[in-house]
């Protein structure tokens, strides 16, 4: 038996009331001594026991007409195979339909999803008229089909059949919380939640327990029991983030065996721009990763885009993963100050006098004086070295740089005008100070690891006797939302960055060229290190995250390409679906479609450029970890008086018989009618014999 409103069962409490009444005019009687009455007691001892048991009589009929009244608000229903109630109770269903993309393995039996789906159609065929229903597709994200319980059973059934996988991972409590808010909404006595999956282990990670806040019966319906076996692209990591043209680079590609079996012979095959370029034949124990490393060397600018393909398997979605990529080349770089040799041959050494055509740097070189008068437009990065002191009109070329989304690199040595640098410290890194000298030199002691500036060295290259080293420099204080990105060993910043306006100013405390305030100039690190800067701060200006999982919303500014809107296609569909989305006014862009992987294309028309850009979307490779979760942990682990109910049993049969029950509440109300009319002939009854007994005077 169970109750719909169990909160009236406190009215039982009410009972106690008749019973006190009772007691306390018992203890109210009082004794009065009359003149010998010895016939008349006589008389009345026969009536005694007669009148006690029929006030017993009357007590109890009242105590058991409250406690009906009571029992009958709260609505009790019987039902869970009693013979005598036999009628079907109304039933609020929802079914919770697993569609992530682990449910895209082909079984024995085919397709997990159709498996589910064919389980969904017979839960709501076991539905009747008068019954409701509602379906959520289950992923990482709760995709309610229908928002509300309806009544309309065979919309619900086309939409069961009208259901596609998604490709997204597993997560199991936003889905069965909107199922509970869902049923909360239903008066109907029979509440039920089916959650139809395969019970990845991926989806029940990371939380602990979902309390049944609804109060419905829980049935978990898991597909089968078949060891699975499957192969996936977990990751593909590219060995530098800054990549110049003609400078090869390596792309780690991480493989998972999530099978019982030792993968042998699968073949991982590597295509960019829509070539094929390689394949390798890859083996690995069981259960275990490995990566394999594919070179490669790009040798026009842009981004660039392809894909690493395993051989297929039963899990086909997890066999393809996307990437996107910048190569940057052609970076026009202008250096200016009193001595700028050191900087153009970093960065494009020369070849018998003439510089390299291959280099990815072109490198101008001006004055402080012709600063003032240039234009900037067409230069990507500035370089100012050693320039002791700004004008009014050299610090509206910089800010104006800045604006831009440019950025500008700083050498400063100690011979430098520290007041007017300070007076420009808004768009500086850091205050300078008064010079240093270190006496024994200084090295590079530390650096940032995050930073993709000093991603090609390894810590060890600045120790030792060939490590670079500092004789002067500044004291540097950090300003704004600097950060310091490498330190000299007495702690003294080397490298600081600033991100400023819509650009970024990096600062190097060393002279750019004064040999004899270090020999960092001569060192065969500095080439590296003046290329990845140029390249950090070309990346800063231009790259967005290109590489995504689905779900997750592609940000960019375009605001130098004059475009207003960009239409957004996802190349290779043969759907042919593409999305107009219109760009802010500060030139930023914010797609949120990404619910399918490939690579998607962002194209749009400016006044006299043409955009077009990339980005890659793939799946989450946490989802291809087939191992289930055992059923009886996820059952405890989602509330109380959960079913499991095999795929070998006869659904709709076993489902009926839990929905088997009658509300007896008009039972027990009639009860309490025909038992207060007893009470009241009875009390009546009573009253009027109490009348008569009473001696009239005389």
């Amino acid at each position: 038996m169970g109750f719909l409103n169990p909160i009236f069962l406190l009215g039982i409490l009410a009972a106690a009331v008749p019973l006190i009444i009772h007691l306390w005019r018992r203890y109210q009687a009082k004794t009065v001594d009359f003149s010998s009455l010895m016939f008349l007691l006589a008389a009345h001892r026969q009536n005694v026991r007669r009148i006690q048991l029929k006030h017993l009589l009357i007590l109890l009929l009242r105590v058991l007409i409250i406690i009906l009244i009571a029992l009958a608000l709260a609505r009790p229903l019987l039902k869970n195979r009693f013979a005598f109630a036999g009628a079907r109770t109304k039933t609020s269903v929802v079914i919770i339909l697993d569609n992530s993309y682990s449910m895209g393995y082909q079984g024995i039996q085919g397709g997990r999803f159709e498996v589910a789906k064919g389980m969904a159609l017979e839960v709501a065929q076991s539905l009747q008229h008068g019954d409701s229903a509602s379906v959520i597709l289950m992923s990482d994200i709760p995709d309610p089909l229908f928002p509300k319980l309806t009544k309309d059973l065979n919309q619900v059934r086309e939409a069961i059949r009208r259901s596609q996988i998604a490709y997204r991972a597993t997560l199991v409590p936003p889905s069965l919380e909107m199922a509970h808010d869902i049923l909360d909404a239903s008066n109907d006595p029979n509440k039920e939640i089916y959650l139809i999956s395969d019970f990845n282990r991926n989806g029940w990670a990371r939380w602990d327990r979902v309390p049944n806040q609804s109060g419905a019966r829980i049935f978990l319906l898991p597909l089968d029991d078949e060891v699975t076996d499957n192969i996936s692209i977990e990751e593909v990591q590219a060995s530098s983030q800054l990549i110049g043209l003609g400078l090869p680079i390596e792309l780690g590609v991480a493989i998972g065996n999530h099978s019982d079996a030792p993968l042998v012979d699968a073949t991982l095959t590597l295509f960019i721009d829509e070539q094929k370029r390689r394949s390798i034949s890859s083996q690995a124990g069981a259960g275990e990763s490995m990566t394999l490393t594919f070179t490669h060397q790009f040798e026009s600018p842009g981004t660039h885009t392809g894909y690493l393909e395993l051989t297929a398997d039963r899990l086909p979605l997890d066999n393809r993963r996307y990437f996107a990529l910048d190569a940057y080349g052609q970076i026009r770089v202008l250096c200016v100050g009193p001595q700028t040799m050191y900087l153009t041959l970093a960065l494009n050494p020369a070849i018998q006098g003439q510089p390299s055509t291959d280099s990815p740097f072109v490198p101008a070189t001006a004055s402080l004086k012709e600063l003032e008068d240039l234009t900037l437009t067409e230069y990507d990065i500035l370089i100012l070295a050693d320039v002791p002191a700004f004008s009014v009109r050299v610090q509206e070329q910089l800010q104006t740089f800045m604006r831009a989304n440019k950025s500008v690199i700083y050498f400063v040595g100690d011979g430098v005008d520290t007041a007017s640098y300070n007076a420009f410290a808004d768009w500086l890194p850091a205050n300078v100070g008064q010079p240093i000298t270190w006496q024994p030199p200084v090295t590079l002691s530390s650096y940032r690891e995050d930073s993709p500036i000093f991603e090609v060295f390894k810590q060890e290259d600045f120790a030792g006797q060939y490590a670079p080293q500092f004789y002067r420099g500044l004291e540097l204080k950090p300003t704004g939302a600097a950060r310091i990105v490498a330190q000299l060993s007495d702690g003294a910043p080397f490298l600081i960055e600033r991100p400023i306006d819509r650009g970024m100013a990096l600062l190097f405390n060393v002279s750019a060229a004064q040999l004899d305030a270090s020999n960092l100039l001569v060192s065969p690190h500095f080439l590296p290190l003046l290329q990845q800067v140029v390249l950090y701060t070309k990346a800063i200006q231009s790259a967005p995250q290109r590489n995504l999982i689905v779900g997750q919303p592609y940000t960019a500014n375009y605001r130098w390409s004059g475009a207003t809107t960009t239409q957004i296609t996802r190349l290779g569909d043969t759907t042919h679906w593409s999305e107009t989305l219109s760009l802010a006014e500060d030139g930023s862009l914010t797609f949120s479609g990404t619910n399918a992987p490939g690579i998607y294309q962002v194209e749009g028309q400016g006044r006299d450029t043409l955009l077009r850009d990339f980005f890659a979307v793939n799946v989450d490779a946490t989802e291809s970890e087939l191992q289930p979760i055992p059923i009886q942990e996820a059952a405890d682990r989602i509330g109380a008086q959960t079913e499991v109910i095999s795929e070998s049993e006869a659904l709709e049969q076993t489902l009926n018989t839990y929905r088997v029950g009658v509300e007896i509440w008009s039972e027990l109300l009639l009860i309490a009618l025909v038992l207060m009319l007893i009470e009241g002939i009875l009390s009546n009854r009573e009253s009027a014999i109490s009348d008569d007994s009473v001696p009239s005077r005389t």
